[in-house]
């Protein structure tokens, strides 16, 4: 591991150093719109690709030091984590297809289904058949409707991430305090350092104003925490079912919320605004307050959830504190 961490370090070196090179060499860029993108300046879309840089290096470690990981990965065969390599791929290059086209929300969920529905043929164990709550004594039984609630699951938490990806640093932090936590319960942990380190280098460039996630980033990362969740779950339940709900219930309130008030008024629930959370946020308070606000509770709460195992208790204050923080924004918010 060391070896590999020596490597990843030099390659993301590299990509500070010569950054501007290969955002050119890429050529995908996000422009201003003065609507609902408000950035001054064009900006290199390809956060998506340092995460997909170090997350190719890892696998050609895997490659060469099999013998290491197969000890290391957890429930994942050598065949599996080939699968969810070929699989993240293609959330990557759909993600960039749309950097690059902005394909209609439609045609994306088309694709979004085909994909996942695609993933059950080659990796049966990533269907949900049971549902176990950490409150509730007896397992429920989904068996007779997995391929639904796993294809569900799949695509709720990938337009929740994508919808909570808004503001500089939101969705890296967000997804380093997700990896945290896969190291904290001890799965995927290899992986889980190699993406921390790729979101760092990441989070550096886009504090500066020089990068941003793109929907290449969005999906890739979407799909690689749905996939962990439910594999990590599916094979030595390493979490419950209500402990994914907490980590994932701040995104997933916004997805809510915004889909109700777009079909309230006859649009496509998955159309882009800027009525998000976090939108509301940085209307009237600079970035680090409303990265605060967003990150200090999803932080704490799941904290004090993992210590003390009252999961249901901190999902009910988590509700609480989205709707009265949503409440206190539009009763002030600025015209």
């Amino acid at each position: 591991m060391i070896y590999l961490l020596l490597f990843l370090c030099t390659l993301n070196y590299f990509i500070l150093r010569k950054f501007i090179y290969l955002s050119k060499a890429i050529n995908l860029f996000d422009s201003p719109d003065n609507l609902r993108k408000i950035h001054t300046k064009k900006t290199a879309n390809i956060g998506g690709f340092l995460i997909y840089l170090n997350l190719v290096a890892f696998f050609i470690f895997y490659l060469i030091e099999t013998n290491f990981f197969i000890n290391n990965l957890f429930f994942l065969s050598k065949k599996e984590f080939f699968i969810f390599y070929a699989f993240l791929s293609l959330f990557f290059i759909l993600g960039f297809i749309d950097d690059k086209f902005n394909l209609n929300a439609n045609i994306k969920f088309i694709f979004f289904f085909i994909i996942i529905y695609s993933l059950f043929f080659f990796d049966s164990t990533i269907l949900i058949n049971e549902i176990i709550f950490s409150f509730y004594p007896n397992v429920i039984n989904i068996k007779n409707f997995n391929i639904f609630f796993t294809i569900l699951s799949f695509l709720l938490f990938i337009n929740a991430f994508n919808m909570f990806d808004g503001i500089n640093l939101q969705s890296g932090i967000y997804s380093i305090i997700i990896f945290c936590i896969f190291i904290f319960k001890g799965v995927f942990v290899e992986i889980s350092i190699v993406l921390i380190l790729s979101l760092i280098v990441f989070l550096y460039l886009n504090y500066k104003n020089k990068c941003f996630l793109g929907d290449n980033g969005s999906l890739l990362l979407s799909f690689i925490i749905s996939f962990f969740f439910i594999k990590s779950y599916r094979s030595n339940q390493a979490f419950y079912a209500d402990e994914i709900f907490l980590i994932m219930l701040i995104p997933g309130l916004d997805l809510l919320r915004l889909s109700i008030f777009r079909i309230i008024k006859k649009k496509h629930p998955f159309e882009a605004d800027r009525n998000h959370m976090h939108h509301f946020l940085i209307k009237r308070f600079n970035l680090k307050k409303s990265l605060l606000l967003l990150f200090l509770p999803i932080l704490i709460f799941n904290l004090l959830s993992l210590v003390f195992n009252m999961t249901v208790y901190f999902i009910i204050i988590s509700f609480l504190y989205y709707f009265i923080l949503f409440y206190y924004l539009n009763k002030n918010k600025i015209k």
